[in-house]
């Protein structure tokens, strides 16, 4: 036998790999789940109904839901700095549209002048782009006014924090000791300069300031080792210290994590971009997140715009969602008619036997009471309409969670698109 030509090709690689839809089905209904700050602070930034999804989604893991000390410490520092630069960006934006849609009105003016339409008629040229220009200013305007949330009010109160108060209560880390906080922080400086990952970018640009990121997975190593339990991250931190990236996807968390968490603790790591495991959450936990919702997190993702615009695959990508969102929108008809259709079935088998059973009353039971008869046969047809009925049901059901699937690996791959 040759020496040195036996193992395995495949074992030992998986960290690799992207997980299979089923690992991270099953990392979202059982594994730890960790949230990182930005993924908690996202709440501040989300329009009313989104934040309400999310808010959601959080009820339904919050027994299995953990905050790191960390986290929890940099949230409090910046909530109130969050919303007030969302609403800052918000604002800007506006009128940045406001000012584009008047250079446009302005710039279309002269050129019907340029063109001798200076008679009157310019004007009537005009309407449909004062009219869409309108309503699209006036969108905008919606969405700035629509956000409800500001510093000044929520130093009087704020329900978001009572709301996540009764969510992570008791499930926040300790604090380390002054002994303990050196340790890591002399550990973070050194993994920092040996470009060990995750944190080594922050530290090389802020020093002692940016030790954040490697406090955090510090916390979670040892929450895992100490519970011996199974790690789902979610993070909005797509930076290369903490995920791989190869030929401008993003395979998952770096393979070093991976490694570190099983050679620690002895559990796995899963790791999560926010939009991705509220596009998931909704199936998986069976709780309602909606497209609009899952955009405005993707919008946020740290360096989304510009990825997006350099990520060959995105501008097909999205056409491809914009196509499976159309094919849902009609499996999704279909399916409730469908379901009207069963029920329409179902009442028309209760109303046969309703009659089914007059007809034996009146006839004393005869079976062969002629009038029993032809209500044991409008029974069997009535029956066997609602069999094919069932079919039918089942094939839209069946349809309809096809597209939806696609329409979630779409969003999936739309969001690791957007990456550096």
């Amino acid at each position: 036998m040759t020496e040195g030509f036996s193992g395995s090709f495949t074992s030992g690689y998986e960290q690799f790999w992207r997980k299979s839809t089923e690992s991270v089905d099953g990392a979202i209904k059982s594994s730890l789940i960790v949230l990182d700050t930005n993924a908690v602070l996202n709440l501040y930034r989300m329009k009313p109904s989104a934040r309400e999804e999310y808010l959601r989604v959080l009820a339904k893991i919050k027994p299995r839901v953990w905050i790191p000390r960390q986290v929890a410490d940099e949230f409090h520092r910046n909530r109130l700095s969050s919303v007030a630069t969302h609403l800052n960006s918000l604002k800007s934006k506006a009128d940045a549209v406001s000012q584009g849609a008047e250079e446009l009105r302005s710039a279309l003016r002269d050129f019907y002048k340029l063109h001798s339409l200076a008679d009157g008629r310019s004007s009537e040229y005009l309407k449909p782009f004062d009219e869409m220009l309108s309503k699209i200013t006036d969108t905008v305007t919606g969405e700035v006014s629509e956000f409800d949330l500001t510093p000044e009010g929520l130093l009087s109160r704020d329900a978001i924090l009572e709301r996540l108060a009764s969510l992570f209560d008791g499930r926040v880390g300790e604090a380390y000791s002054e002994d303990a906080q050196k340790e890591v922080m002399a550990e973070a400086l050194r993994r920092g300069k040996g470009k060990v990952p995750p944190g080594y970018i922050d530290v090389q640009q802020k020093a002692e300031k940016g030790v954040g990121d490697y406090f955090i997975w510090r916390q979670m190593l040892d929450k895992a080792k100490s519970d011996s339990v199974d790690i789902l991250f979610i993070s909005t931190d797509v930076k290369e210290d903490w995920v791989r990236v190869q030929c401008g996807f993003t395979i998952g968390p770096r393979p070093e994590l991976v490694r570190e968490m099983m050679s620690v603790a002895g559990v796995t790591y899963h790791q999560l971009p926010l939009a991705v495991f509220l596009s998931k959450a909704s199936r998986v936990l069976n709780v309602m997140v909606s497209q609009d919702t899952i955009d405005q997190v993707n919008e946020r993702t740290p360096l989304g715009a510009q990825s997006r615009k350099r990520t060959r695959g995105h501008d097909f990508t999205q056409r491809r969602l914009r196509e499976a969102e159309q094919r849902l929108f009609v499996a999704r008809a279909e399916l409730a008619e469908a379901e009207n259709v069963r029920t329409i079935s179902e009442h028309k088998i209760q109303s046969v036997r309703t009659l089914l059973d007059r007809a034996r009353i009146e006839h004393g039971g005869d079976d062969a009471a002629l009038p029993v008869r032809n209500a044991l046969i409008d029974l069997d047809v009535a029956q066997f309409h609602h069999h094919q009925v069932l079919n039918e049901l089942r094939a839209a059901q069946l349809r309809y969670e096809s597209e939806r699937d696609q329409r979630d690996a779409y969003n999936e791959e739309l969001t690791m698109l957007n990456v550096d």
